[in-house]
């Protein structure tokens, strides 16, 4: 029986960037790992401070955050 493809077109279940072992990127409004909401982790990028450990699907939860509080 072959691994189930995913929406990234791999046999790879960890491929879409979140995988079933992993600690969550966010639990309710805290960046796991981090220890900041998604609002002040916006507001250091916007700001133009880094945030070291900030993994990719974290940096984009709060890129997405962040414009959606422009767009509001």
């Amino acid at each position: 029986m072959s691994a189930p493809t995913h929406q990234t077109g791999t046999s790879d279940p960890c491929a879409c960037g979140v995988c079933g072992t992993d600690v969550p990127p966010l639990v309710g409004s805290i960046l796991t790992g981090i220890g900041l909401t998604l609002s002040a982790a916006a507001d250091r990028l916007e700001q133009g401070q880094d945030i070291p450990g900030l993994t990719d699907v974290q940096r984009r939860l709060v890129d997405a955050h962040a414009e959606q509080r422009i767009l509001g």
